[in-house]
């Protein structure tokens, strides 16, 4: 904090006080929270300390080639489907929130977990938040087993030393939530933390808030989670994956389904998901994946599967003929 030069001794150990112990924390806390969190302190001097933060960390005017030069630092993680990893661009990109939503059973769990094995593989701090107690350990360790131990001639990978690089954390209501967001940064800039996972956001506030008389307490809770998220995945230069649930909703006339079926969250979620990818059932192990909706990415779909190994692709037909 002491690089902020509008930053005063006096205010350092207030801002501590309330969780902030950097730059980057601070903005991620935003001036709204700050200034409510310290009525005491003049508004004005918040809001030099605030511009000034900005400025640091490149939330204010640039030029085209500055920004380049800032679009450059991304990195990029894979889903452990090549197929997968293609129609989303290469994989799960820092500053980026992906969602993957679709029906229970269909398998996002799995991504997610597949997702956040691969990342430790390659050294990379993942915090993984479960909010439905669906993730396990051991299955975390079985993805590693199989895809990186199992079969290989010469394994590379230290299991014990890789699975230090996962943070666990289990929630079981929003409160709890909100607590767990709103003290990440600390654990984001302690262990270097690059991915975040979360099987599924939606999931604690669409169990807490019920109803439609609950509705706008419902998606205003859940913008201030994303807004959080969002403004971690920027700071940080770090990457969020999440689960979505889906809601039936009634057809007017017969195709051969019932129900059409959306993602929850409505558009609160929709505009800070980046890409959107909805996964269908497809034959037997196989799933559908399609980009419904991003910024830069195309709508196009593939087809992947869901194995011991976690998510993989689909193999072809010269495998499958040496496999028999």
């Amino acid at each position: 904090m002491t690089e902020l030069s509008s930053i005063d001794s006096g205010l350092i150990p207030k801002l501590e006080e309330i969780g902030v112990f950097s730059v980057e924390s601070l903005i991620v806390k935003g001036m709204n929270e700050v200034k409510a969190l310290l009525p005491e302190v003049d508004e004005k001097k918040i809001t030099r300390v605030f511009m000034e933060a900005w400025r640091k960390k490149g939330f204010w005017f640039m030029s085209a080639k500055e920004y380049e030069k800032t679009e450059s630092e991304r990195e990029v993680f894979t889903t452990g489907s090549k197929a997968l990893d293609e129609i989303l661009g290469g994989g799960i990109w820092t500053w980026n929130m992906a969602e993957f939503y679709g029906e229970q059973g269909i398998g996002k769990s799995q991504v997610l977990q597949t997702i956040a094995s691969e990342a430790i593989v390659k050294g990379v701090s993942t915090v993984f938040i479960d909010t439905e107690g669906t993730c396990r350990a051991s299955r975390i360790k079985e993805i590693i087993t199989k895809r990186h131990i199992e079969g290989v001639k010469e394994p590379k990978v230290n299991l014990e030393e890789v699975q230090k690089k996962l943070t666990f954390i289990q929630t079981i209501s929003t409160e709890i939530l909100f607590e767990v967001i709103d003290r990440l940064p600390l654990t984001v800039e302690t262990k270097n933390v690059k991915l975040i996972c979360i099987d599924s956001l939606i999931s604690p506030l669409r169990s807490e808030f019920h109803g439609r008389e609950m509705l706008a307490e419902r998606q205003f809770a859940l913008a201030r989670i994303l807004q959080k998220l969002r403004t971690m995945a920027r700071v940080y230069n770090l990457a969020v994956a999440f689960t979505n649930q889906v809601v039936a909703v009634p057809v007017q006339s017969y195709t051969g389904d019932m129900f059409s079926y959306k993602p929850t969250g409505g558009y609160v979620l929709g505009h800070v998901s980046e890409p959107r990818v909805w996964i269908r059932r497809g034959g037997g192990a196989k799933r559908i994946a399609r980009v419904v909706d991003s910024s830069w990415l195309p709508e196009r779909e593939c087809v992947f599967m869901i194995t011991d190994m976690g998510a993989v692709d689909v193999p072809s037909r010269r495998e499958d003929k040496d496999v028999a």
